[in-house]
Order: C-alpha cells, then structure tokens, then sequence
C-alpha cells in the first residue's frame, strides 16, 4: 500500500513525518502555512499506524481554532466589564461570609466555658495559650488578613501594569479566550492587551474593595476601560425577584391566554435575544428607546434563521451579526423585523403599564412597510390547467413519483387540498387541520367550518379567521362529500388522517413542503412570489371578477372581526344563502366551475 501524500521524508532524513497544510483563514493564528511533525519511525509501515494520532491531533486544534473568532471591541469591553463585576460579587459574597461582633464573643464564651469545664488545656505557657485560642485568633483577624492581601496584590498588579508584566492576570486572560473563543494566541500583542486591560479592572475592582473598608459602596470605575460594552448593558444590575426573564415570566402568567402556546414559545426565543443584547443580567431601567431602536438597527444585519445555521451555533447575538460578514447570509426582511419587534412589544407596554420603565419604548419603532406591494401572486389560468391536468390529478407514477404519469389514483389530501383551496380560499393550515365532524350541513347546504373547535391542536390565524364556507357544487361533483363519508365510516377524527402535527402543532407543514416541491417539478413555481398561498389569492380575484367588493367576500376569506357566529358556525339561512351563491361565482377559465 502506498503511502498517503501528508507522510514524507523530509531534507534526506531516514524518518517519517507528517506534512499537514494549515487552513488558510488560521495561518496568522498558528503562525505557519503547514506543519511538519516526525512520526519517529523509519518503516513506513509503521509510520501510517503513528501517523494517525498525530493526524487526529492537529486536525482537531484546527477544528477547535476555526470555531473561534476574531474578536470585536465589543467581546473585549464586555469580557473586561464581566471581570470587573465578577470581582466585586466576589467580594461583596466574601464580606458576607466574615465573622461579626456577635459571633467573635460567642467563640470568645464557648472558649471560656471549655476552659472553665476543663475541656480545653490552659496554662501559663504562652505556646499552650496561642493554640487554644487559635480559632478565636483567626477570627479575628480575618477581615485584617484580607485587607492585607488586597492591598498587597493591588500594589503589585500597578507595579505589573507598569511593567508589561502580566503573569497574576494570565488566568483570567485564558478563561476568557475559552468561554468567547476568541481567535487570540496566548503571547500576541492582542494576548498582551487583553491581559493589560483585565489587570485595570482589577485594579478598579480592588480600589473599589478598600472603598467598601471605609464604608463607601457607592464608588464607580474611575479607568475609562472599565464599562459596559454598550450604555445600554447597565450598570445597574437586577434585584432578587426583578430580573428581566423574572419579569418576562410574570408578564407571561399573566397574558397567557391572549395567544397560542406556539407563539409563546417563538417569542421567547426572539425575546431572548433582545436580553441578551441589552444584558441579561441588567435592571429593567436597561430597556429604553435608545435600546429598541439599537436593537432594531442590528436585526437589519441579523441573518436568516441565524439560530439554525451550525456556523454560528455557540454565538451571542453580536458575535453572529460580525460573524455573517464573513459568511453571507441574508438578512431578515423587513416584516421579521416588525415581528421581532412586536415579539418584545406586549412585554414593554406591560412593564409601561405596571410602572417597571417610565417611557413607551415601543412607540414609532416598527418599520413602514408597504402592504399594498403585492408579493404572492395567483396562479394564471394556464397555471392552474397544469396543475389540475397534471399526473397528481388524474393518474401518476405512485408515492414519491406524483409528478410522472401512471395508473395510480391518489385521492387523498394531496388530491383535495389544492382543489379545496382554489374554490375556496382558505389557507393551507386552515385545511390541513380540518377534522370530519367539520364539514357538515347547515340550513340544508354542506358548509366547510374552520374553527379551533373540536381539537387542542387546531388554530386560526385570528379568532376572526373562524368562519363557515360553503362546498362548490364543483367539489361536490369531483367526490368530495363522498371522500368524507368514507372517512366518516372508516371512524376517522380527521379528514385527512395522513397528515400528523409537528413538533409546533401545525398540520401543514408536511403538505406545504410537498407541493412545493411538486409545483416545482410540473414547472408552476420558479421563485417565492407563486406558492399554495397562490389559490387564496386566485380566489379573491374570482370573486372581484364576478362584481363582489372586498368587504363583501372578506367573511369567507376570513378577513373579519371574530364573533360568536364564526366561532360556532351557527349562520342564519339568509346570509348562508349569500354565501352559497357567492362560493358559486368563483370560476377559473378552463376549469370546471
């Protein structure tokens, strides 16, 4: 067997090495384009067996090295604000944990009583003395010996500042490197920096300590290197029980039931990211207008599904935006951006109402978006003929070949559900979710109910998305009530019992990726602005075609305020009539109608 090309000889030498290339983009990092390492043996043989581990090694560093980053101003004006306080929790918890007055004389009592019962040994022996007392001795100086070692580590890190040494600081300078993965070479200029700037905070933190000594706990950083990487990360941290997620949770409790438990669980996420750019552990005075608007500036470079993408996985929402420059994904648009921002907009107007902020943060922050700028459009009458002259319509290829012809029938969501959609407009989701007991007779006339009744997992748009529609006499005929009595008789709770909820709930999910495939292969859809959307859209069109204004069709479209009558579909026979008669206007040149 050959040898692999990364082992050689090198300069006339009997022993094998590994020759491996350093990844470009770590070069500066490791200082050299590839590496040459000895195997230590001479048999080639040999050398692949001990070539492997060495392989595994360095592949694994690079591996390691390349998930970390260069770092921004602000991960190290954040990594120095985080020593900063970390110090001084430590402190203040240290303090905490000293002796008092009162516990000083009870260990001064308890050592009289032992001595009085003849418990401890006394005498006129000094040496016997001292160590009796040692546990009352420490106690007591204690909080000296403290005092002591800050001072003394204060006046040696000024003398290191003053040197460039940084050999006490080197810890903290590691630690930050691994918890940020910063692309940082322990010994760089940029090393040395980072070390330099961890000493003045300790400095500070230290100078802050002998502040507390004399009662003083009001002193701030008087080295300019030491605050937040933004104004807006506070300085100000949370009280016990007034945290921001604390907050948030109690805002939850309270709103529970005004949306759906899916949109909780998104808006959380979203939510999470705007804590973690003002700083989680800020006080609620941290979330100002000057905040929102920032936050809302960043989302502008904010990618797409940036939680998804294993190139950032392990990121803040800061080290994402710097690192996307490099990588290159979209940004979100501006209709996520207003989502993201009404995500946070219910909590901000609570924290308003309830008196936690003193100014609406929200007002006037949401983007102006044109809603009259189309970007879904309906199918063309040769578009829709394709799609219902195609093999998944008539008879196709089977399962996973529905785009081909064939003998094969399929008559089941995937046949109903663009034909449902077309003749009456309802979204995708609205369909999918049906169950059997929801398409029934009223007043005489099959109707179609969309409602969230009848299941936990069903949802509508809005509440005023519940509405009743009445069947096409064109379904009627393609077999649509004849598909529900089968389904009725085979005991089936949904109508299409194929189609199961995702981890969210929704039931749409699975037919919304097959026909966008589908459409895709029989030549329908070539970009984002025609999808399954497409047929509502078709829908309002066929009703303006045929003299109905918006308001008047809006009600079968959903587009109305919620009320009990959509909620129960209980509709008195005169308005169902006009609904009969205008679900019977909706044509299609060159389909059935």
């Amino acid at each position: 067997m050959a040898l692999a090309s990364n082992i050689q000889r090198r300069g006339g030498s009997a022993v094998y090495y590994v020759r491996l290339a350093v990844p470009k983009k770590l070069q500066a990092i490791v200082g050299k384009k590839e590496i040459w390492k000895s195997t230590g043996v001479r048999d080639p043989k040999s050398a692949r067996v001990a070539a492997l581990p060495i392989l595994a090694k360095y592949r694994a560093q690079f591996e390691a090295l390349s998930q970390r980053q260069e770092p921004t101003p602000g991960d190290l004006q954040a990594a120095i604000w985080r020593h900063y306080e970390t110090l001084l929790t430590d402190d203040q918890r240290q303090r905490a944990a000293m002796p008092t007055a009162a516990m000083l004389q009870e260990a001064k009592d308890k050592l009289a009583g032992d001595i009085a019962s003849g418990a401890v040994e006394w005498s006129d022996d000094p040496l016997v003395q001292v160590s009796a007392a040692a546990d009352v001795i420490a106690m007591k100086g204690v909080a000296a010996f403290v005092r002591e070692g800050r001072t003394a580590k204060l006046a040696k890190l000024r003398e290191h500042l003053a040197t460039g040494e940084t050999a006490l600081i080197e810890w903290a300078a590691d630690d930050v490197i691994q918890r940020d993965r910063l692309l940082i070479e322990k010994g760089s200029p940029k090393y040395r920096e980072l070390c330099q700037r961890l000493q003045r905070a300790e400095i500070q933190a230290l100078e802050r300590a002998a502040e507390r000594d004399a009662g003083n706990w009001a002193g701030v950083p008087a080295d300019p290197t030491v605050a937040p990487a933004d104004p807006t990360m506070g300085k100000q941290k949370a009280a016990a029980g007034e945290g921001l997620w604390e907050l948030y949770d109690r805002f939850e409790s309270e709103k529970k039931a005004s949306v759906s438990l899916d949109t909780w669980t998104q808006n959380r996420v979203i939510v999470g990211l705007f804590f973690e750019f003002i700083g989680e552990t800020s006080h609620v005075s941290a979330i100002t207008r000057k905040a929102v608007r920032d936050w809302k500036h960043a989302l502008a470079s904010w990618p797409v599904k940036a939680l998804k993408i294993k190139e950032f996985e392990g990121m803040t929402f800061r080290k994402i935006i710097e690192a996307n420059k490099s990588v290159g994904k979209p940004s979100i648009s501006e209709n996520t951006t207003n989502r993201y921002l009404s995500a946070i907009a219910g909590f901000c107007d609570w924290l308003l109402n309830n008196e936690y902020i003193e100014q609406d943060v929200i007002r006037g922050m949401f983007l102006s978006i044109d809603k009259k700028k189309q970007k879904v459009f309906p199918y063309s009458d040769d578009q829709l003929r394709v799609i219902f002259e195609s093999p998944l319509m008539t008879r196709c290829a089977g399962d996973d070949q529905e785009h081909k012809p064939g003998n094969v029938e399929i008559r089941d969501w995937r046949y109903w559900l663009p034909w449902i959609a077309a003749y009456t407009g309802a979204r995708l989701g609205e369909l999918a979710q049906l169950l059997t007991a929801d398409v029934r007779q009223i007043h005489g006339a099959w109707c179609i109910h969309v409602t969230r009744e009848g299941s936990r997992l069903k949802s509508t748009k809005t509440s005023g998305s519940q509405r009743v529609i009445p069947i096409h006499s064109e379904l009627i005929k393609l077999g649509l009530l004849d598909y529900h009595a089968k389904m009725v008789k085979r005991g089936e709770h949904q109508l299409f019992p194929e189609l199961q909820p995702d981890t969210r709930g929704f039931f749409s999910r699975t037919p919304s990726r097959f026909f966008a495939g589908y459409f895709k292969r029989i030549g329908v859809k070539s970009d984002k602005s025609q999808n399954f959307h497409s047929f509502r859209h078709g829908a309002a069109d066929a009703f303006r075609r045929a003299g109905y204004l918006d308001e008047q069709f809006g009600p079968l479209l959903g587009h109305t305020k919620a009320t009990t009558t959509g909620r129960y579909g209980i509709l008195p026979q005169g308005i169902l009539s006009q609904r009969v008669e205008m679900i019977q206007s909706v044509h299609f040149a060159g389909l059935p109608s």
